[in-house]
């Protein structure tokens, strides 16, 4: 009996320690999921709190004004009549983005022409909001090549044939281009010439058009659009101001938007075989179509360019230096870079 008794004990201590052992494991992986279900809820709270500030910080970022550059985006009135101490001229800057860099980049173009030892001139408009700068744009220099494109311009607006075979009848003197190489009595379309004359630049070839199409057309549409130079017997290229010159450009500008003749012109001088000025500035970021010209004789070395930025604009510039050299490039893309900027933070509505 006291066996049986002592079994029976044994048998409970038993079931009782295997049931609590039980019991503690269960305690166990409740307390684990309690805590796994916490650090899920923890994270989920994390992450709602994270979204929710992601979402306060897009909210603050869309409605926080963007900036120009450095400066804060903020249009503002410019009173042209109270801003003194540059040698440039300046018309139609009405509201810019940022006055600080429209000051800053003022005052930087400054800097390029007062270091700069010889003359020069420079026009620039941009061709949206007629907002312009000109330095010395009454001086007249010679027109060398920047002259070509506007004469085109005014053969394109005739309705010229550019199919019609022309006869070479001359060269001019010194030339070693193309067309200068080609026999006389050579038949080569108008096509094939304003090419050459646009493309690279061909004396001979520009020659040869002024020569058969003659220039009392020209001088009309010169005329027309209040350009004070025209073109004459004895010299197929001639003396202009930068001011003058931007008006053709300006014009090219528009025949080449409106016309598929305008925009074959506007190509041509898009991909000219000299670019060391304008476009070397800025063709990285823009369409720029130009049209260079130079003398080494008189110390000439202009660029005349279309630049297609988001806000276009026309600028011109004339120099008295050797031409073709890096340093005489450097005033160019140097101007260009800075007009750029100015352009830049005029206020488009």
């Amino acid at each position: 009996m006291k066996f049986q008794l002592l079994c029976f004990l044994l048998v409970f201590i038993i079931s009782m320690t295997l049931f609590g052992c039980d019991n503690g494991k269960m305690n166990a992986e409740k307390s684990t999921d309690n805590s796994s279900v916490s650090t899920v809820e923890n994270s989920e709270r994390k992450t709602t709190n994270i979204t929710s500030k992601k979402n306060k910080m897009t909210t603050t970022t869309t409605t926080t004004t963007t900036t120009t550059g450095t400066r804060e985006y903020k249009p503002t009135d410019v009173d042209i009549n109270t801003i003194s101490g540059y040698s440039f001229k300046m018309q139609g800057f009405e509201t810019v983005t940022s006055i600080q860099d429209f000051y800053d980049y003022l005052d930087e173009l400054q800097n390029v022409i007062s270091n700069s030892n010889f003359n020069m001139s420079i026009s620039y408009e941009n061709l949206e909001t007629g907002s312009s700068i000109g330095y010395n744009d009454t001086m007249r220099f010679a027109t060398c090549s920047t002259i070509k494109t506007p004469f085109v311009l005014s053969l394109l607006r005739s309705g010229i044939d550019l199919n019609e075979k022309l006869t070479k009848t001359v060269n001019w003197s010194g030339d070693n281009g193309y067309v200068a190489n080609v026999k006389t009595g050579t038949e080569i379309t108008a096509r094939q010439l304003i090419k050459y004359a646009i493309n690279r630049s061909d004396n001979t070839a520009y020659y040869n058009l002024v020569k058969h199409y003659g220039y009392t057309q020209f001088n009309s549409d010169l005329y027309s659009i209040g350009a004070n130079y025209s073109l004459g017997d004895s010299w197929i290229f001639t003396y202009c101001t930068s001011a003058d010159m931007l008006k053709c450009y300006k014009e090219i500008y528009e025949y080449g938007e409106q016309t598929k003749q305008g925009k074959w012109l506007t190509e041509l001088m898009t991909n000219t075989d000299v670019n060391r000025q304008i476009g070397k500035a800025l063709d990285s970021k823009y369409k720029v179509s130009q049209k260079y010209g130079s003398d080494w004789d008189e110390k000439q070395y202009h660029d005349c360019a279309i630049v297609y930025a988001d806000s276009p604009f026309v600028l011109c510039i004339f120099t008295n230096q050797y031409p073709e050299m890096d340093q005489s490039d450097k005033v160019f893309q140097d101007i260009a870079s800075i007009i750029d900027r100015i352009n830049n933070v005029i206020y488009i509505k």
